[in-house]
């Protein structure tokens, strides 16, 4: 199959057409492609002549495509633009940054501070700056910070005049420099890249559990919550609820766990990505 070529006036909007056989069919901007993913044993819902209409994203997907995802704009493609990046699994937990970030704005009367730790390519940061917040974006990766500074571009006049932080730099190391100065933020968001991706990198089994200590020493005086989201791992969402109530269930508020999920429409199969945890004061 030839290249993708990117289409600069594509403006649609992502959609899971189709799941099982260890892939998924996604439609990204103006491209229909096909990728492989973890845990999709089930059957396929349309036929295989559908499913050979597809690219290959990996192969077929050199260069940006936009699409967009709730109320902002993504390049996916080329260096430091594949899905796994993105992650369309985190589409509810954007929203849901959103609104807490708005609400906290409107009852405090400024902005919300907000620290977002292994930003990647910029999802949760965009979606708090959305939401009126000033956010700290820490990426230890140059190319995901340089891709995460384009979907802000993408994005300008939705978030004219907000307030972020770029920052490449390794994010234990940050949020531990953050503490040791007695820095504060209202919401913590932490999105660790999974250890395939990295022999000696973050592994959620080995180092989430320090780094949620680190977090809760980060808390402000009135503090907005924590969203903690493990994408391809195998940690399960009670594990995740114990480590985080053991750290913040001295700060009262509320604890939501459960399983990060792909979704389509209601006859699409959705496609498990990892787990997710909030507390939320």
């Amino acid at each position: 199959m030839d290249e993708i070529q990117p289409n600069d006036a594509a403006s649609d909007h992502y959609e899971l057409l189709d799941s099982g056989g260890g892939r998924v069919l996604e439609k990204w901007g103006s491209v229909i492609c096909s990728r492989p993913g973890q845990q999709i044993w089930w059957r396929r819902k349309l036929s295989g002549s559908e499913w050979r209409k597809a690219a290959d994203f990996k192969r077929d997907v050199k260069q940006p495509v936009k699409t967009r995802m709730g109320s902002l704009m993504f390049l996916i493609g080329g260096p430091g633009g594949s899905p796994r990046a993105l992650g369309p699994e985190l589409r509810e937990s954007w929203d849901r940054v959103t609104a807490m970030c708005a609400a906290f704005s409107t009852k405090m009367r400024r902005p919300a501070r907000v620290l977002h730790l292994f930003g990647g390519v910029g999802g949760h940061t965009l979606a708090a700056a959305l939401g009126g917040a000033s956010v700290a974006h820490v990426e230890a990766h140059q190319e995901s910070l340089s891709r995460a500074r384009e979907n802000a571009s993408l994005n300008a006049t939705a978030l004219a005049s907000r307030d972020i932080r770029w920052v490449l730099d390794d994010p234990v190391k940050f949020a531990q420099r953050e503490k040791a100065q007695n820095a504060r933020h209202d919401l913590l968001i932490v999105d660790p890249h999974s250890s395939r991706e990295a022999k000696h990198g973050f592994e959620p089994e080995r180092d989430l559990a320090s780094l949620i200590t680190t977090a809760s020493g980060l808390l402000s005086d009135a503090p907005l919550g924590l969203v903690v989201v493990c994408r391809q791992s195998n940690l399960s969402p009670t594990t995740l609820q114990n480590l985080l109530k053991h750290e913040l269930s001295i700060f009262g508020g509320s604890f939501e766990c459960g399983e990060l999920l792909i979704r389509g429409a209601e006859s699409v199969p959705p496609v498990p990505c990892g787990t997710f945890g909030v507390w939320q004061k």
